[in-house]
């Protein structure tokens, strides 16, 4: 999407394609009250963003990608489940009082609750690695951390949450058993699958 700002506080996409090889892009104008305008200006002149256009297509991105169609005022939602904005270091406050197999098996019930309410993983076998990605990008939306797949292994990097509560989510998720391999890299955790779990909730 193209956009060019103008001076009467538009944001000019004239009503035409602009065609880049097989790429088509689509052009719209659209109306800023004088509030997002000015702070637009705002971070355009501290150099926090390159270009207003450019601020506001990554936020669609962001809407897109957050599925904020289905949010209300105070009620945010994704994959089928209300979330919370809850800073870290209250949810470390909590942790820090529970033990490493309280917390493993707090993640359980969160992931066995998270199957059964979330549309988008019915009838999927999340025991297939294939699908692992599926989970593994919901828990990069929600904030958890970086979680990538490399054929058998999941790479954790960045946890927002405690090892033990993400091995609880994931073993219970995938009903696979991993095994933490520590890394020299600080953040970075490996977690190596080594066979189907029995899950049982407690």
């Amino acid at each position: 999407m193209l956009l060019t700002a103008t001076t009467d506080k538009y944001l000019n996409l004239l009503h035409s394609q602009v065609a880049t090889g097989d790429e088509r892009l689509k052009q719209l104008m659209i109306t800023l009250d004088d509030d997002l305008y000015r702070y637009l200006s705002f971070l355009e002149k501290r150099k926090l963003i390159r270009s207003k256009d450019q601020a506001i297509v990554s936020s669609l991105e962001f809407y897109k990608m957050l599925a904020m169609h289905d949010w209300l005022p105070y009620i945010y939602r994704l994959g089928g489940g209300r979330v919370i904005l809850v800073d870290a270091s209250a949810l470390k406050d909590i942790f820090q009082a529970m033990t490493d197999e309280e917390m493993y098996n707090a993640a359980k019930m969160a992931a066995f609750k998270r199957k059964l309410t979330n549309p988008m993983l019915q009838n999927v076998d999340l025991s297939n690695p294939d699908n692992w990605p599926l989970i593994l990008r919901e828990m990069e939306l929600m904030g958890w951390g970086k979680f990538t797949k490399v054929r058998g292994e999941i790479k954790a990097e960045l946890c927002a949450l405690p090892l033990p509560y993400v091995l609880g989510y994931l073993e219970t998720m995938f009903a696979t058993t991993f095994r933490h391999h520590r890394t020299k890299i600080v953040d970075v955790n490996v977690l190596v699958a080594e066979g189907k779990k029995k899950l049982e909730l407690h």
